[in-house]
């Protein structure tokens, strides 16, 4: 659009369509619309240096919907976890945050409209991507979405697009969650809670008052800082963390549909060798 003018959205729900499909181009692997939640938003900066907080200013009026996108990060290198090629994985998965959400704003001011684009920055994008029906929170405190469980970053833009929202979802995550607990069995830093879902963190780094299973951040990163790298085995054995096909899919189906099946899957994912590490090595052959 010439500068100045805007494009004239009569039809919310097919420029969603639109904007999706133009998200999905720019490198996103899911897509998803859901409408501003001030709760999500950071509120205080906090300097470690000086223990300060410090006031953040709100997004501005009129940004009413947010595009939140999933990137699915390379399956055979987060096998490598919790080792340097799941580091490379990750840090392509952050790549594509940046180029994704930096394009996908770009063509939002093309049509005339203001867009903001986010990465881990300016507010809380796990909550944002449940409530634009990405997936479901888990117990490893990731985002478990339908075709890569919790093998994805997530990267956002604030805009005053008019959107239509999506609604959240279930997987059956949940259930498997409270069924599984892989992930804190195989958290070198014992970081992630065996025990039920509770409303109160074990730290400050926690943002309490919500019902779920709440991951210790201090422990988690300690571990980073004696690895020398970061550390991705929550995402390794997931038991969601799997290809997107069609026979994956139809396990999914059985798992969101058919809970009472949970306990079968889980004994084969274990028979079947998913999860296991394996050797940077074995990458290059």
């Amino acid at each position: 659009m010439p500068l100045g003018d805007k494009w004239e959205v009569s039809d919310p729900e097919e420029m969603t369509r639109i904007l999706k499909k133009a998200a999905m181009y720019m490198g996103a692997s899911s897509v998803g619309v859901c409408k501003v939640d001030s709760r999500w938003i950071y509120s205080h900066r906090f300097d470690p240096r000086t223990g300060n907080h410090t006031p953040i200013d709100d997004i501005p009026e009129g940004f009413e919907h947010a595009l939140v996108m999933v990137h699915e990060m390379n399956y055979t290198l987060m096998r490598t976890a919790p080792t340097y090629g799941e580091n490379a994985a990750t840090g392509r998965g952050y790549s594509m945050m940046a180029f994704a959400a930096s394009s996908v704003a770009h063509f939002i001011r093309d049509l005339g409209y203001k867009a903001i684009p986010c990465g881990n920055d300016t507010a809380l994008s796990i909550p944002m991507a449940i409530d634009a029906g990405l997936g479901e929170l888990g117990r490893n405190g990731l985002l478990i979405t339908p075709g890569f469980g919790p093998r994805v970053r997530i990267s956002k833009v604030f805009t005053d697009l008019p959107l239509v929202p999506d609604k959240p979802i279930e997987i059956g995550a949940r259930k498997m969650c409270e069924t599984c607990g892989k992930c804190a069995e195989t958290c070198p830093g014992q970081a992630i809670s065996l025990d039920q879902p509770t409303t109160e963190g074990p730290t400050i780094s926690n943002n309490h008052g919500i019902y779920k299973w709440y991951i210790n951040p201090e422990r988690c990163f300690q571990f980073w800082v004696r690895n020398r790298g970061d550390c991705a085995n929550c995402i390794r054995v997931c038991v969601f963390n799997k290809h997107d096909n069609w026979f994956h899919n139809f396990i999914r189906w059985q798992v969101k549909n058919l809970s009472f099946l949970d306990k079968f899957y889980l004994r084969m994912d274990g028979l079947l060798g998913y999860g296991k590490s394996i050797k940077m090595e074995e990458i290059w052959k």
